[in-house]
């Protein structure tokens, strides 16, 4: 079983990654009952990953900040700031970062934390003498948590090598302009990078913005579990009987049947991952599509939201709460 889980950035474990970047741990198997991990790398223009295969996750990028090459199977992709990439098992990749980036990362299942445990250094030990993160230091933990090295990092004009590996799924790459976006609370917009039809029903991920004092309803899943990444501004969270108060890059993760809500104290952006996928549905039914005019007075329909609610497995308990106040008692028995 799982429980609500919450880290201020400072709390995540880091480590000494590719070309003296840092990897954070956002999220292990642990927290989430093994079905999936969650990373953030901070990466200077030059490191690149070597070419390597992955026999038991599915992976998911997003380009936070920077830009980098990508290549996935027999195709090469150029990225910047907002594109998104999902990678199925068996599709050989590599990356190569072109600009000083900040890239999130999941796999599903979860267990590739292992990997990166065992190749990279925790930065809260003493960094043993001459230390460095190559593609043979790599070798042995990626053998032992079900990867193989396929190459070298490749040059910007590179080709991946075969990997005589079957691929389960297709590769879905987008860049930055290409995601759906919604008007959602507050005015904010709420974009779709990855929709359940392009992760074989695994999860879905959106990112959204949110001005001070946008609040959402009390409400609960039945079916997915949520996590929500504050990547900018501030916010108090509420799952279950507990309250966070978060600041730029925490994070917090609530299982499905934990009543939650939040409410933004700082213009706020945020990326929040749903899984298994599906919830799309809810915030297309909800949200107004930027692309079609805009109706004059257009707002957020409250009653609305709860019949999409209910038709997507949530459960809408209450109003918006304030900063100071809990999750009602009648919430967390329902």
């Amino acid at each position: 079983m799982t429980h609500p889980y919450a880290a201020q950035a400072d709390e995540h474990q880091e480590l000494e990654w590719l070309g003296g970047g840092v990897m954070r741990v956002l999220l292990d198997g642990e927290r989430t009952g093994g079905r999936l991990a969650m990373f953030r790398s901070q990466a200077p223009a030059g490191a690149a990953s070597p070419a390597y295969v992955h026999a038991r996750e599915d992976e998911i990028f997003v380009l936070l900040e920077g830009s980098a090459i990508f290549w996935i199977g027999d195709e090469r992709y150029e990225a910047d700031a907002g594109s998104v990439a999902f990678l199925p098992r068996g599709v050989p990749h590599a990356y190569r970062i072109t600009e000083d980036a900040d890239l999130f990362a999941v796999s599903t299942p979860a267990g590739l934390e292992n990997f990166f445990r065992g190749a990279g250094h925790d930065l809260s030990m003493p960094r043993p003498e001459g230390f460095v993160v190559t593609p043979a230091t790599m070798a042995a933990a990626a053998a032992a948590n079900g990867q193989a090295i396929l190459g070298p990092p490749l040059p910007a004009d590179g080709v991946l090598p075969r990997a005589g590996s079957e691929a389960v799924g297709e590769p879905y790459v987008a860049r930055a302009g290409a995601h759906e976006t919604l008007e959602w609370i507050g005015g904010g917009l709420m974009r779709i990078l990855l929709t359940a039809e392009h992760t074989a029903g695994q999860l879905a991920m959106f990112r959204s913005s949110a001005p001070a004092g946008a609040a959402s309803p009390v409400y609960a899943h039945s079916r997915e579990d949520e996590i929500i990444l504050l990547l900018r501004g501030g916010g108090v969270f509420w799952a279950g009987a507990h309250r966070f108060e978060l600041a730029a890059g925490g994070l917090v993760f609530v299982p499905r049947g934990v009543p939650l809500a939040y409410r933004i104290t700082a213009d706020a952006e945020m990326l929040a991952l749903t899984t298994p996928g599906g919830l799309e549905s809810f915030f297309r039914t909800v949200g107004r599509d930027v692309r079609e005019p805009r109706p004059d007075g257009w707002a957020i329909d409250y009653a609305l939201m709860g019949e999409a609610s209910a038709a997507t497995g949530q459960t809408v308990l209450g109003p918006p709460l304030e900063t100071g106040d809990m999750i009602p008692a009648h919430a967390l028995r329902d």
